[in-house]
């Protein structure tokens, strides 16, 4: 039997996903994760917490179900999701220090945009931030839309089983997208930076014109990290429309 085709999203998409650990630290160490399906139109970001246990992983985990057709703040994919990072992450030779860190879990924000004919929509959780562009002026940022919003404890998605994701704490928003509209996803370095830019100058610094390459990429972050960009993993991921 001929499976069923995938669920396509109607608007021609393209994408650029990048990332950067922070200086002096390898792709190993960078704890933020994206994942991108232009066929179904979903998009995902996560910033594992620095000092949780093994961030990274979470925050993989929790991008791949989003674009894979999961809502991961559900709470019977977050139960799944869980118990997938504690067997990611688990194992029998670990350190004494290893799996006490282990016990007090691990926890990442989470950004999840899916594009639809009609538009886009949006679920947050924490401080990474969409960003809606239109003829390069500004439509659209949440959850933060300024800044001086950003603070060391973002609200967090965890792994702990008697840690709730609050209602309050996930944002939830959306709007219609013209053609030639980009939307720009981005873990908090990167967002406050854009916002702090944007609120100084009246707009956005030109990452949109970075992403060719990882190369290009890392210029711009250099750069930026010369002029204010705080020294975090730093990653984007570019939807054009």
């Amino acid at each position: 039997m001929t499976p069923p085709p995938a669920h396509r999203a109607v608007r021609p998409l393209r994408v650029a996903v990048r990332t950067t650990a922070k200086r002096d630290s390898g792709p190993c160490e960078n704890e933020d994760s994206a994942a991108a399906d232009i066929n179904a139109g979903r998009f995902a970001l996560s910033d594992g917490a620095s000092a949780a246990a093994r961030a990274e992983v979470w925050s993989r985990l929790l991008t791949e179900a989003f674009v894979n057709g999961g809502d991961p703040l559900t709470s019977s994919t977050l139960s799944a999701l869980r118990r997938s990072w504690r067997e990611h992450v688990s194992a029998p030779d670990l350190a004494w220090y290893a799996r006490e860190k282990l016990a007090q879990g691990s926890a990442a924000t989470f950004l999840g945009v899916r594009v639809e004919t009609s538009g886009y929509t949006v679920t947050a959780v924490g401080d990474s931030c969409l960003f809606h562009i239109s003829e390069r002026e500004l439509v659209l940022v949440a959850p933060l839309t300024d800044s001086r919003e950003f603070s060391r404890f973002p609200e967090l998605v965890h792994t702990s089983p008697d840690t709730p994701v609050p209602l309050d704490h996930v944002w939830s928003g959306g709007g219609p997208l013209r053609d030639g509209d980009v939307l720009l996803l981005a873990t908090d370095a990167v967002a406050k930076y854009l916002l702090r830019q944007h609120r100084e100058t009246g707009e956005l610094p030109a990452v949109l014109d970075h992403l060719e390459d990882e190369e290009q990429f890392l210029k711009f972050i250099t750069h930026a990290r010369e002029h204010g960009l705080e020294n975090d993993d730093s990653t984007v991921c570019a939807v054009w429309t």
